[in-house]
């Protein structure tokens, strides 16, 4: 009896249909780029926000962790303890201490330190109006100079488009202000809803903090799992890496941005600037940000200077510049040493592709996550290096050579 069904035609059909089906999907959503993008961004971004306290509750306890084991390990050392109950019990006392000095800071922080920076808010609105009149007094002096000293009326025009005052005027109109007291109210529901995050967030830290071997062995065992022992390996060796780069350049970074926004409010105090404990704040959490932060940190204490007047601002310029200058030659290298191992090319590079991904966060993980792949690359290099007898060593920023082709070992071969 002849086959009705043969299963090599069978199958040749359905690699035909798979293929059309892809063809179509692709040619559809190729031309229906503009729906079908927001509606997928949409849809990741709704599936994200439902894991957001988890999220928030594996970074906090990812941070939080060196803390914990600081204190953990000085408080067995005290106690002398050796069984796992004991441990247990220590683990959830080093938590409550991390906690406590957390939510102290914070505490002591709203109690102290945000009335005085909320002070001199209070105090930059109300002189903000006085600011923006000098302004465009100083912007219609300039405006009335250039056009006498032009005689050209077409430049002149360009010139009066640019500098125009009426357009500072436009800064103090209370319409705009009334618009951005809208948006402050309309935030104030998403602001609540990331509060309600946090909170579950650190529930989840705690218990994250406290079952962290588990976590890590079960991690390790579906590494296993899934893949071949060499590979599953050089994937436990990469995350390893990774994880001592990120906690060592966190814990640096935040110790050296801490000196600097002391020694910052120091400065300015000393030069008796109105916003001296603002300013200062500002540049030390931009501090965090490699290279970019404490440009971004000094703008908007230079602006602010510049309505004490000039020679004010000049002098604060300076004081950062230094400061920065102490903090990039001095400090940092002490603090941090060669914490991540890449050179400036490559943490600008970082800092500009992380920001555009993930902004301030993006710019602050993407150096280390960097350093970690550059390291990767450059043992796989080397190895494919050994495997054809190349010698090429890699060098380093300090190493300034002349030019000199490299020597392979089979260049004489090649000539013969």
């Amino acid at each position: 009896m002849k086959k009705i069904w043969d299963a090599k035609y069978i199958k040749i059909a359905l690699y035909t249909l798979f293929v059309l089906t892809a063809s179509i999907l692709i040619y559809r959503i190729s031309s229906n780029t503009d729906n079908i993008i927001p509606n997928v961004y949409g849809y990741v971004k709704s599936v994200i926000s439902i894991f957001t306290p988890i999220l928030y509750g594996l970074l906090i306890a990812y941070l939080m962790n060196p803390a914990v084991a600081f204190f953990e390990r000085h408080l067995i050392k005290l106690t002398h303890s050796n069984n796992s109950k004991d441990y247990q019990r220590l683990r959830v006392l080093s938590i409550i201490i991390v906690y406590l000095c957390l939510f102290g800071t914070v505490f002591l922080t709203i109690r102290f330190l945000i009335p005085q920076i909320l002070d001199n808010i209070r105090l930059l609105v109300n002189n903000l109006p006085t600011y923006l009149r000098e302004l465009q007094d100083a912007l219609g002096k300039l405006q009335f100079a250039i056009n006498d000293a032009l005689a050209y009326p077409d430049l002149s025009q360009f010139v009066n488009e640019i500098i125009n005052p009426a357009k500072v005027s436009e800064l103090i109109n209370p319409s705009a202000l009334q618009s951005v007291f809208d948006k402050l109210v309309s935030s104030t529901m998403s602001i609540t809803g990331t509060f309600l995050n946090l909170v579950i967030g650190f529930v989840i830290a705690s218990y994250a903090v406290m079952q962290k071997e588990t976590f890590t062995n079960g991690t390790k065992r579906a590494v296993y799992a899934l893949f071949k022992y060499p590979t599953a390996s050089k994937i436990v060796s990469v995350a390893s890496e990774a994880h001592a780069t990120i906690i060592r350049f966190f814990i640096g970074k935040s110790l050296d941005s801490l000196i600097i926004g002391v020694i910052c409010f120091i400065g300015l105090s000393i030069l008796q600037n109105p916003y001296a404990l603002l300013l200062s704040f500002i540049v030390g959490v931009c501090n965090m940000i490699p290279y970019f932060g404490p440009f971004i940190g000094a703008i908007p204490a230079v602006i602010l200077t510049l309505f004490e007047g000039p020679k004010a601002a000049i002098i604060v310029a300076i004081f950062i510049l230094i400061l920065q200058q102490f903090d990039g030659l001095i400090l940092g290298p002490k603090i941090l040493g060669d914490s991540i191992g890449i050179t400036p090319f490559w943490i600008i590079s970082a800092i500009t592709i992380g920001g555009a991904i993930a902004g301030p966060l993006g710019m602050f993980f993407a150096s280390p996550i960097l350093a970690v792949l550059l390291s990767m690359i450059n043992r796989w290099i080397d190895k494919r290096l050994r495997t054809k007898d190349i010698d090429l060593p890699k060098l380093s920023p300090e190493d300034v050579i002349p030019y000199d082709p490299p020597h392979l070992h089979f260049e004489e071969e090649n000539k013969k």
